[in-house]
């Protein structure tokens, strides 16, 4: 009896390694490959911001940096609005001026340069 009770024992721990390990596995897969599908959609979103922001230059490309803030402010005023010298950031979302004319949205004209 006790041969047989060290045997099952073992073979029961083995067996619950053997699928705890493989359970594991299937976790790291699974994370591996969410991190993968959230970065392509965020480059995606990226992209869409950056072609969105360029159209919205070309439209009020002679609008001052004030009018942009006062815009903001009036389309949202409780959002977080950071006025820098020659940014203003508005949700996660950057415009970048140059002689007090809006330039680019999304990132910086030098960034896209590049």
């Amino acid at each position: 009896m006790v041969v047989t009770s060290w045997k099952v024992g073992f073979w029961f721990c083995f067996f619950v390694l053997l699928v705890s390990n493989g359970y594991w596995c299937l976790v790291v897969i699974d994370q591996a490959a969410t991190n993968k599908y959230t970065e392509m959609e965020l480059y995606s979103q990226k992209q869409a911001n950056n072609e969105l922001g360029n159209l919205i230059v070309s439209g009020i490309a002679s609008t001052s940096k004030k009018d942009v803030v006062f815009l903001l402010r009036q389309a949202n005023p409780d959002a977080f609005i950071v006025d820098d010298k020659e940014r203003v950031v508005y949700q996660n979302m950057s415009f970048y001026f140059k002689n007090d004319r809006l330039v680019s949205i999304g990132e910086p004209t030098s960034k896209k340069a590049r």
